[in-house]
């Protein structure tokens, strides 16, 4: 049986800042940098996930690729 997990609910304004950080990391070449906006990002996303919820920097670069 699949686990059911219950749909993480973003505000509105929070879901602008992750559209914003999330231009400034394809406009962005330098590599540290772009690492430092993913970072930063997954800690605004953290902010609104469940407690003890795990997201890596790698899932949010990877998120920032499918979505850009």
């Amino acid at each position: 049986m699949p686990i059911s997990r219950k749909p993480i609910e973003i505000p509105p304004e929070v879901a602008r800042q992750f559209a914003a950080k999330m231009r400034l990391f394809h406009a962005e070449r330098d590599q540290l940098k772009r690492d430092e906006i993913a970072a930063d990002t997954r800690h605004l996303l953290l902010q609104h996930m469940p407690k003890g919820a795990k997201l890596r920097l790698a899932d949010v670069i990877e998120l920032f690729k499918l979505m850009g």
